[in-house]
């Protein structure tokens, strides 16, 4: 089995592979599933935490392998928190993925939302319309908010965010 995951690592990490045009969308759907799991593996198993590196420089070269990443954190439910750790780790950009970040802060547990806000806070360039956007959500949700911990580091996004449209008040 170990041999056969090594393999699967270099067909992840080899970006020729990565990068494979596919004609036929189911093909390209069990690729990318197998990749994702990949990925998952690589980053959160400890046992390939002398990896992690050489992971997160394949990361940033790869716009698809941080897409990938993005969709492995949405439909993440034990490997969330480290997959959002990989992300501000890594020095991604994931300024596109402001809208799911708020919303994992909002909806996730604390430690969860703590990942998710440090890769909001590294975040670079946050345009002020999607800024609003988060912005807007937060308002809807924040009547629903009992955790005052977790209100707390609502509050602090909502200022970040609103640095970024030019405001500069609490909800």
């Amino acid at each position: 089995m170990s041999i056969k995951r090594d393999l699967l690592k270099e067909k992840l990490l080899n970006s020729k592979s990565f990068n494979t045009i596919f004609l036929i969308k189911e093909d390209e759907e069990k690729v990318r599933l197998e990749q994702m799991e990949i990925l998952i593996e690589l980053l959160c198993d400890d046992k390939h935490k002398a990896g992690k590196s050489e992971v997160y420089n394949f990361l940033k070269k790869e716009k698809k392998a941080v897409d990938l990443l993005i969709k492995a954190i949405s439909e993440a439910t034990s490997d969330k928190k480290k997959l959002l750790e990989a992300c501000w780790e890594a020095n991604l950009d994931c300024t596109r993925h402001l809208a799911l970040f708020t919303d994992i802060i909002l909806t996730d547990k604390l430690e969860v939302a703590i990942e998710a806000f440090t890769t909001i806070e590294n975040m670079q360039h946050i345009l002020p319309a999607e800024a609003e956007k988060s912005l807007e959500r937060i308002k809807e949700a924040m009547p629903r908010q009992t955790d005052s911990t977790k209100a707390a580091l609502i509050a602090e996004l909502t200022e970040l965010l609103r640095k970024n449209t030019g405001e500069s008040k609490l909800i």
